[in-house]
C-alpha cells in the first residue's frame, strides 16, 4: 500500500468563536482521487485551503509529501509549488496574457527560461484546447475556458498534489462539461487529486473514495458505490437526495 502524501490529524481551525474544522483526521494516498462533498458552510474549502497553508489551523498536525506545514524548517513555497491548486474563480491576472499566466510561475519558481517556459505552456493550452487563445487575455474568455487555462497553470508546475475548490461552481451550466472533461483525464493520469465539489456525477465516475462533511465534521467515508448506494448517516441521505433531485 503506497505511503500517505497528505495526511491531517486532529486538526481544528476557528474562525473567531466559530468553530470551521472539528477535529478532522484524514489522509490521502499518492495517485488517490479523493471528493469532499456536504452542504455548503460545512468547512469543505476551507479543508483543503489548509492543506497548502492558505488557510491556517489553530491546532493538530498536517503533513504534505512528508513536509510538516507548521515545522520551522518547512520552506511552505517549496510545497505549494508541489500542490497545485484550481480555485473557484479562476484567478487569473487579467493584465498578462493567457501565455504568460502560465508560464510566470514557471520561470519565477522554476527558474525555467521563457523559451523553455512557453513551450510547455503552448503544449498545456493544446491539451485544453485553447492554443488558439495563447495571445489573448483573459476577459476575453468564458468562465469555462478561464477555468481550462487556471488548470494548465497548475499543470505547467507539475505538482504531485492537485487540489480543486469547487472548480465549476462559478460556471454556467453549458461550460462544466469542458472543465469537468480535462478533470476526467488527469485522473486517469498519476496525479493525487483532492476535490471539493458538488458534481455528483463526477464523483461517482471518477473517485475513490468520498468524503461528506457536515457542520465542520468528516461525517462519512466511503468508496463511491457505497457512499451513493447506501449512505449511512440521516445528513448524508439528506444532501444526496438535495444535490441529485436538482
Amino acid at each position: 500500500m503506497s505511503q500517505p502524501i497528505v495526511r491531517m490529524e486532529n486538526v481544528d481551525k476557528y474562525y473567531g468563536d466559530f468553530h470551521v474544522l472539528k477535529n478532522i483526521n484524514f489522509s490521502v494516498n499518492e495517485g488517490e482521487i479523493v471528493v469532499i462533498c456536504g452542504p455548503s458552510g460545512s468547512g469543505k474549502s476551507t479543508l483543503i485551503r489548509c492543506i497548502n497553508r492558505l488557510e491556517e489551523i489553530d491546532s493538530g498536525e498536517i503533513t504534505v509529501d512528508g513536509y510538516n506545514l507548521y515545522s520551522k524548517k518547512v520552506d511552505i513555497n517549496q510545497v505549494r509549488a508541489e500542490t497545485g491548486m484550481v480555485f473557484q474563480h479562476f484567478n487569473l491576472f487579467p493584465h498578462l496574457t493567457i501565455l504568460e499566466n502560465i508560464t510566470i510561475a514557471q520561470q519565477k519558481v522554476k527558474r525555467m527560461s521563457k523559451h523553455d517556459a512557453n513551450e510547455a505552456a503552448l503544449k498545456l493550452l493544446e491539451r485544453v484546447g485553447l492554443v488558439h487563445k495563447a495571445e489573448g487575455y483573459p476577459n476575453e474568455l468564458s468562465g469555462g475556458q478561464k477555468q481550462r487555462v487556471a488548470i494548465a497553470r497548475t499543470l505547467a508546475m507539475k505538482p504531485k498534489i492537485i487540489l480543486f475548490d469547487e472548480p465549476t461552481s462559478a460556471l454556467d451550466p453549458e461550460m462544466i462539461g469542458g472543465v469537468l472533461d480535462v478533470m476526467r483525464e488527469l485522473a486517469h493520469e498519476n496525479y493525487t487529486i483532492i476535490c471539493v465539489t458538488h458534481e455528483m456525477g463526477f464523483a461517482k465516475e471518477v473517485c475513490n473514495r468520498v468524503i461528506f462533511m457536515d457542520e465542520g465534521s468528516i461525517i462519512e467515508e466511503a468508496s463511491p458505490e457505497e457512499f451513493f448506494a447506501n449512505p449511512k448517516t440521516v445528513r448524508a441521505q439528506k444532501f444526496l437526495q438535495e444535490v441529485l433531485t436538482h
